[in-house]
Parts: structure tokens; sequence; C-alpha cells
């Protein structure tokens, strides 16, 4: 039979035996027919022997064909782990990969946290009774979950890795098995990631808290390895599975959480024992071979809000370090404080000086506040300047901006301006920190974020000041509504034909997106700046850091990344700007509280 074929087969007897899936049996364990179980792929094939039929092969075929692939993408993995994009609610979208991929084609990009309720839930809501073998098609076209999914459609992501979170394993299991049966698909969404992860590391109460998943799930290790294989089993054992957590926990809600009391207090190789318990444990059954550890405990309940559990917490790199010395055979990724390209490099020989190695770092809040601080990655820890399709990457930051600019077109021809434009700028609104003017250039886009709805009000109050008004408004509205609803779940954002219908006349004549982004670019910044290479804009980052170190032997003030000790000059206010919220505009709506 065709591989098709064995594929539909597994799945039906997946969803057969989908009750006993996390029931752990064990050899000898007796199921609902009083018949013997035997755990393992060999078992059904061992019990035709005995009744003297030909085994059936088809399970064993599938399962290789699974393997080979994970296998691939495994290998995809570690080749690219050197540096990572952190996962991070309201950061990490789509947009801000697609521009990352752009400035570097090896790092190891990570999506925002998606919610197992949030995918599960929609995929009910969009099927409600609907037969189970209608459920793929459901899935796919429903624009939630293509919302949270999908990737861009011009610019390929690469390597990538969707996390998932949830405390539920059925849930995680039918989460896994959409993204795989999308994935399938290929024609109505743009999906293919490298590999699936489990957040063990979010601790705001949101999260933490009353649902009970992210870094509260390090509570129990057992439970967490239980998560993982649903996961794992969900995709069908094509994917990677890794984990992302902290080193350990701290309850405030039982004890008030005081760096002092703690450093005074807390036992360094008993706070080690309990993350190496934890890792045996996720890893103990051969699905996860990957970790990326945030080296700080988390402070759950309490008053500590998230920019809290990434400063007050002390970083305990050694943890991390010890870990890679101590299971060679699995690989480690260091998270947190992690603020320039210089010191990931130096991280990492740190480690292998030590006798370990670590499978890279993942950087988080440093990538969104200067990407191009990063372009030089791939050919300072990759060694590699080419793209896999043996494409140049964009050699200078006017490149960057002509790329991502066909992305932000797209995206802006598939939905609402009014709706999809504020995440589209924010994607590349410090693509020129540490740049003159670089505020300025902020404060224009945010003038093109605003310019949709201000043109979309003022059509409005124009029809409004007509004969017969209040007719003519409600019908615009009415028919705006439904054509785009209707291009949503019938054609799954791919009828581009209904898409232009639905646009409004307020739209009509306004230049792309594109063209606005690089006009405001071309205003404020010279073309030294624009074309300036890769290598040129890194030399020019070790200068300025040569430079503030002077400053700083000689007293002069100097504006720093952050207080986490980064040596990055930046200019203008950036550095008020990434711990603070600045009053309206791009910078206030996705400079918001990470949840990572």
């Amino acid at each position: 039979r065709c591989y098709n074929c064995l594929r539909r087969w597994e799945q039906r007897q997946q969803l057969l035996h989908h009750s006993a899936l996390y029931e752990s049996p064990k050899n000898g364990d007796v199921n609902a027919n009083n018949n013997r179980i035997r755990v393992g792929g060999r078992g059904g094939n061992q019990k035709q022997k005995r009744r003297g039929r030909k085994p059936n092969k088809t399970t064993s075929v599938i399962s290789s064909i699974a393997a080979t692939d994970r296998e691939a993408k495994n290998e995809i993995l570690r080749s690219n782990s050197r540096l990572s994009l952190a996962p991070m609610m309201d950061y990490t979208d789509r947009h801000f990969r697609a521009m990352v991929r752009l400035v570097s084609s090896r790092t190891l990009l990570h999506t925002e946290m998606v919610a197992a309720d949030d995918l599960v839930g929609d995929e009910d809501r969009g099927g409600g009774k609907t037969k189970r073998r209608d459920r793929r098609s459901v899935a796919s076209s429903s624009p939630r979950v293509q919302e949270l999914l999908g990737q861009s459609a011009i610019i390929r992501e690469g390597p990538s890795v969707l996390q998932l979170g949830g405390n539920d394993a059925s849930k995680l299991h039918t989460a896994a098995k959409i993204y795989h049966e999308c994935s399938s698909q290929g024609k109505t969404l743009s999906l293919k990631y490298t590999s699936l992860n489990l957040n063990c590391g979010c601790p705001p109460p949101a999260v933490s808290g009353k649902k009970c998943f992210g870094a509260a799930l390090m509570k129990d290790p057992t439970h967490v390895a239980k998560l993982v294989r649903a996961i794992h089993d969900g995709a069908e054992g094509t994917m990677p599975v890794s984990v992302k957590c902290r080193i350990g926990l701290h309850d405030a809600d039982a004890t008030p959480f005081s760096r002092q009391i703690y450093e005074e207090n807390k036992s360094l190789q008993g706070e080690f024992d309990e993350l190496r318990k934890f890792v045996e444990t996720v890893a103990s059954d051969g699905i996860v071979t990957d970790f990326q550890i945030h080296a700080r405990i988390a402070v759950l309940g309490g008053t500590f809000s998230p920019a809290d559990n990434r400063k007050i917490p002390p970083l305990r790199y050694d943890h991390v370090r010890r870990l890679a010395r101590e299971f060679p055979e699995l690989n480690f990724v260091l998270n947190g404080g992690i603020h320039s390209l210089a010191q990931a490099k130096a991280e990492l020989e740190a480690a292998q000086s030590e006798g370990g190695r670590l499978a890279g770092v993942m950087v988080g809040r440093a990538f969104v506040a200067d990407p191009w601080g990063f372009a030089t990655a791939d050919e300072v820890l990759y060694r590699d300047a080419v793209l896999d399709d043996n494409q140049q990457r964009p050699r200078n930051r006017r490149e960057v901006l002509e790329a991502y600019g066909r992305h932000a077109d797209d995206e802006e021809r598939r939905a609402d301006p009014t709706e999809v434009r504020r995440p589209l700028v924010a994607a590349c609104a410090h693509l020129f920190a540490g740049e003159e003017n670089s505020r300025k250039f902020r404060l224009e886009l945010d003038e093109i974020v605003g310019r949709p709805e201000k043109l979309e009000r003022e059509a409005k109050a124009q029809v409004w000041s007509l004969p017969g008004a209040a007719t003519t408004s409600s019908s615009l509205a009415s028919a705006f509504s439904v054509a785009l609803s209707s291009a949503a779940m019938g054609g799954g954002w791919d009828d581009m034909q209904a898409m232009d219908e639905a646009r409004p006349a307020w739209d009509e004549g306004q230049p792309p997106l594109s063209e606005l982004i690089m006009d405001a670019a071309r205003r404020h910044f010279g073309e030294g700046v624009l074309d300036r290479s890769r290598m040129d804009s890194y030399d020019k980052k070790i200068s300025d850091e040569e430079e503030s170190r002077r400053r700083r032997a000689t007293g002069d003030p100097v504006l720093s990344l952050s207080a986490g000790g980064s040596s990055s000059i930046i200019g203008d206010d950036e550095s008020e700007i990434i711990e603070k919220k600045v009053s309206g505009g791009v910078v206030d709506g996705w400079f918001k509280e990470g949840l990572n």
C-alpha cells in the first residue's frame, strides 16, 4: 500500500486506542477486555505469530519512516542551536521571526508560546459536532489556528521551534496532532517547524498559577515526562521534542523571596541535585534529548513580576555547564543574561574550556532591542554566510528592509491593515538601534502604524456626511465584514481576489507598507548606514564597546543596554525603551512584559 494509506491506518488505530495512551501500562497489566497488555511495538506481531498468522508490518514500516524523519530534524536542530531566539509572548510572532531570519540564516527561532487550550478549543469551536473525518479540514481552515501556528509565506523560516504550553496530556496530544495534520497538507497554510517544545519556564501567575503550567510543571518531573510523551505521540513520532525550563523553583506565597537570604541560605548542591533529577526523569524514556535552561530559579506567586524574575534571582551558569559535563549524551542550551553576540561566543568558549559542551546559547530581549547586533552570528558562531538553498543573505539593512517589505505587503494583502500593521512595523522598529536618528525613525513608524485607522475614520466621516448616511454606512460596514469573514473561513486566507474585493475604498491609492518603511529609513539614515555591511557593523560595534569601557574607566557618562551588564553602546533613549513603556506607539504596543 502507499505511504498515505499507511498513515491513515495508523491514525485510525491511534484514535481507537486514544483513551489508553496516557495510562502508562506495564507488561502483564489487564485491559478492559481482560487481555494481557504487552508494552512495545512487537506485542501485536508476537501474538499473531502464536496464532499462526503472518505478522502485520504496517506499524513497523510507519514507525521506521517517522524515526527517519525525526532523526533528520534532530540533525537540523543540533547544527543550528549555537544561537537561539528565545520564545517570548508578544515578541516572537511570525513577523519578528521573519526579520530575524533575514538577519541570520542559522539562528534557531522559537515561536511565542501557543497554549494547547487555545488550539484545541479553537478546533472544537470551529468543528462543533463535526464528524471525525472532517476534523482535519476544520482545523486547517480555522483563522485562529492559522494565526497561532502560521509562518511567513514569503520568507522561509528555516530552523524553527513551535513552543506549546499546557498541563493536560490529552490536550497537548491533540495540539501536536493539529500541527502535524496542518503541516502535512501544505496548501492552505505555510507551516513547517523543525521541533516541538514544552514550556516549563514561564513563572507569571497567569501561566504557572491558576492554569498550573509553565514553570509550575517543574514540581512534577514525572508528569512532564508524560506530557512530552503525549506531544511525541500527537506528532506521530515525526518531530523532536525539547523542554525549556528554569534551574529550580521558589514558592513566594509560602516564603517571600529575598535575593540576599536566597544567596546566604540556599544550598547550591541541593539546588543542582533537584535540577539533575528533573533532567534525568524527563529524559528517561529517550524522547527528550534537548533542554533550554534559563539559569535562574523561577519565583512563583507573591508579587513577583516577569521583569523581577528576569533580574532579581541570580544567574547560575555553573549549573548548566555542570549538566553539560555530567550528561554528555544530552544537549543543553544556556539562557538568561546574554546581551550580545560577543558574550554568547564567550559563554560557549568558557563551557568548552571547562570540559563540557554547551549546544548553544539563547538570547531574548537583547535580540529584540538590537537585531542587527547579531547580524554576524553566522560568521562568528557558525562560520557560515550562505543560506541552505545557496542564496546569499541580505548584505546590509537596505536589502533586509527590501526583503522584509515583500513579507509585509503580502500580509497586508491577506488581512485588514488596521489590525496587522502594528506587529508588522514593530518587527523592524529597532533594526537601526544605536544609530543616530533611530528614535526619529521609530516615531515616523508609529505614524505609519496609525495611518490606516486614521484613513478609515476619515472615510467613515465622509460617508456619514452624505444624504442617507445611516443606511450607506451600515451597508458598507456590513458588506466589508461579510466579505472579510467569507475570505477567512472559506478560502483559508488564500482567496486573494476575495480579500481585494473586501478592501474598503479608503485603502485605494495608498502606497504599500514596504515603500513607507523604506522611505522613512532613507529620510533618517544616510547611505552609509543603509549600505553598511554586516562585518563593518560588527567592527563598529566592537569599537563602540571599547569606547564605552574607556568612558567608564574615566567616569564619563555612557548609555548601556541594561543593568544586566551589557557593554553595547546604543543611541538616543534606547536603554529606557527596553525597561520602560513609552506612552503610545509601536514601542508601547510591543515592548510588553514577556512571559518567558
